[in-house]
């Protein structure tokens, strides 16, 4: 086989290769609310909506004005397996007040809050009692980092005033890889 053979070939492997890309797909699993009721209550649930896809549904009630006192910060776990032996992973969300996170997600994700029905506006501090519905949300694959692998991922979200915790929350997703050709 002459070198300009070679070359093609090496091409057309090169072609074949791309087309077949390994992206992550990304599905509720649960989520589940363990503390702070009295200041928001999830009424969130993970549900089947077709054959193929999980969803979130229900309901967010702010049930007293809440401003940035409240500091929220998250602790991530892998489940490599999917078994629910999980393992403390050193990434995490920065942590923030709830008008300083919801500011950030006016500004990086406006396509995916667009749906929450009754969102604090941006720049809208503190946020009033409301009850914010979430309907049908699938979860957004793309705000996903390239770095995380497949397996069953667990995010604690934890809120506090004055080093204790009033708030207290969970929400699991499964990563798949998912070719796509």
């Amino acid at each position: 086989m002459s070198i300009y053979q070679q070359f093609i070939l090496l091409c057309l492997m090169a072609v074949c290769a791309q087309q077949a890309i390994a992206t992550l797909k990304a599905s509720y699993e649960r989520f589940e609310q363990f503390l702070g009721h009295e200041y928001i209550d999830f009424d969130l649930r993970v549900r089947k909506f077709n054959r193929t896809t999980m969803t979130l549904n229900g309901t967010i009630n702010v049930n007293q004005p809440i401003d940035d006192t409240i500091q929220f910060s998250s602790d991530v776990f892998l489940s490599r397996l999917g078994n629910q032996q999980f393992q403390h992973y050193p990434q995490h969300l920065p942590t923030s007040g709830i008008c300083e996170f919801i500011d950030h997600l006016h500004e990086e994700y406006p396509a995916i809050i667009a749906d929450i029905v009754s969102i604090p506006d941006h720049k809208e501090c503190p946020v009033s009692e409301r009850a914010m519905h979430v309907v049908d949300m699938v979860f957004p694959s793309e705000i996903l980092p390239e770095s995380l692998s497949s397996g069953l991922w667990k995010m604690v979200i934890t809120g506090m005033i004055d080093e204790t915790v009033v708030i207290r929350y969970m929400f699991s997703i499964r990563l798949t890889d998912d070719y796509m050709r």
